[in-house]
């Protein structure tokens, strides 16, 4: 039982209808304990992917020491790298009306820093906008929902899982149309 406080699974745990204080007491634990046996599994895994993932950012890092962070740019700069971005991602939004199979609803407005794109009425509409302040881009995503996008290692990384912007647009974009899109070759992408 002390092992499982220290790798800090039961402090999420609380095995229904029985408090954890009473596990400790009962002479059941063992079952209680391996009857959430999945869960502690399910746990170790996160931690373990979350443990490669900070690995792997920190090889990323110190492999692009040269290129620019989201706290280093100035305001200048930032203006240029988000208005690139955005007018790069708005050029492929409209190739894609004229090179795919589009709704009839399917409409691309850049203007003032904010990229609209709708899908179509059953997709729903992504706003893809720069947040000169925080030096973010911000996208709204009738998928995913809401992120905030910082300028990290020459592109626009979701810090709270490390994907790029290009990254979840090719995802999305490809499955909303149906067909393989590529965001890879717009301004600020490293795939």
């Amino acid at each position: 039982m002390s092992k499982l406080f220290k790798l800090g699974v039961l402090k999420y745990f609380k095995p229904p209808r029985v408090l954890i204080s009473n596990i400790a007491r009962t002479s059941s634990t063992a079952t209680t304990v391996c009857s959430c046996g999945s869960y502690v599994q399910n746990i170790k895994r996160q931690q373990k992917e979350q443990q490669t993932y900070r690995k792997q950012t920190q090889l990323y890092s110190s492999t692009t020491s040269n290129s620019v962070n989201n706290s280093e740019l100035s305001v200048n700069k930032y203006e240029e790298i988000s208005e690139e971005t955005l007018q790069s991602l708005s050029d492929k939004f409209d190739l894609l009306a004229e090179t795919k199979d589009c709704d009839p609803e399917y409409d691309v407005a850049y203007a003032d820093g904010v990229l609209t794109v709708k899908i179509s009425d059953k997709w729903g509409t992504y706003v893809i906008n720069k947040q000169s302040p925080n030096k973010q881009i911000w996208l709204s995503s009738p998928i995913s929902g809401p992120k905030r996008y910082d300028f990290t290692n020459g592109t626009w990384i979701y810090s709270h899982n490390g994907g790029s912007l290009h990254q979840l647009l090719t995802e999305e974009i490809s499955q909303a149309l149906s067909d393989d899109i590529d965001f890879s070759d717009c301004e600020y992408s490293k795939h």
